[in-house]
C-alpha cells in the first residue's frame, strides 16, 4: 500500500498520514471503475485522532445548524456520531443491506425513523468516491421526512487534474453534484485525485490492465 503526498495543512497530513491507499484497477460498490483505493479501516482505530477531526470538520459545518447527523455504517456512521456529540445534535446511522438482485441499499432501522422526521439532517460519510453510500442514505434519509441541512466527509476525491476550487463535470464530482441538486453545501477535510469511469468508457479495461483489490 502507497502512502498519498500529504496536503499543505497540519490536518491534511494527519489524516493522510492515518490512511493507506493503492493505486490499480478496481470496481466500487457503485459498479464504477476507478484507479484509487483506500482503506479507511485504520482512521478510527486512535479514537482520540479521530474525534479532533470530528470536531475540525463540525466547525466547518456548523452553519448548517443540524439537529441530526447521520451516517452509513460503518466508517460514516463513527464520524456522524462523533460529530453529532461535538454539534450537540442528535444521530442516528443507516445499515447496509443486499437485495435479492444484488442491489446494495442503506437504511435507518426503524427505531431510529421516527427520530429523523421533520429535522434538518446533516449527511456524513468517511470517505466520498462514486457516493453510492452517500445516495442511498439520502433517499432513506428523505423517506423518513427529514429535510437535508448539508453534507460532509472526511476525504473526497476528485478528477485528476482539477483543483479543488474547480467545478468539474457533475458526474465526475459526487458529494458537490449531490450537494448541488439540493441546494445544500459539502464540506470536506481533504481532497484527493482519482480516475472514475462507466465500466463501458473504463480506459483501464480498454488497455487490458486486470482488476484487483489490495
Amino acid at each position: 500500500m502507497e502512502k498519498i503526498d500529504p496536503g499543505s495543512s497540519e490536518i491534511e497530513q494527519e489524516v493522510l498520514g492515518a490512511l493507506a491507499a493503492a493505486r490499480g484497477h478496481f470496481v466500487y460498490e457503485s459498479g464504477h471503475h476507478g484507479d484509487l483505493w483506500l482503506d479507511l479501516d485504520a482512521l478510527f482505530v486512535d479514537a482520540r485522532r479521530a474525534r479532533g477531526w470530528a470536531a475540525a470538520l463540525a466547525q466547518r459545518a456548523a452553519g448548517c445548524r443540524p439537529e441530526i447527523v447521520v451516517g452509513p455504517l460503518t466508517g460514516g456512521a463513527f464520524l456522524a456520531q462523533l460529530m453529532a456529540a461535538e454539534m450537540g445534535a442528535k444521530f442516528v446511522f443507516a445499515e447496509r443491506g443486499v437485495s435479492e438482485e444484488g442491489a446494495v441499499r442503506y437504511r435507518i432501522p426503524a427505531p431510529m425513523r421516527g427520530a429523523v422526521s421533520g429535522r434538518r439532517g446533516l449527511l456524513v460519510d468517511d470517505a466520498v468516491n462514486a457516493g453510492s453510500a452517500l445516495r442511498s442514505t439520502l433517499a432513506d434519509l428523505m423517506d423518513c421526512g427529514a429535510e437535508l441541512a448539508g453534507l460532509a466527509s472526511l476525504l473526497a476525491s476528485r478528477p485528476a487534474g482539477l483543483a479543488l476550487g474547480d467545478a468539474p463535470p457533475a458526474r465526475d464530482d459526487a458529494a458537490s453534484q449531490i450537494a448541488r441538486q439540493h441546494g445544500v453545501p459539502f464540506f470536506t477535510l481533504v481532497s484527493l485525485k482519482r480516475g472514475l469511469w462507466a465500466p463501458e468508457t473504463c480506459p483501464l479495461c480498454a488497455s487490458g490492465a486486470p482488476l484487483g483489490r489490495p
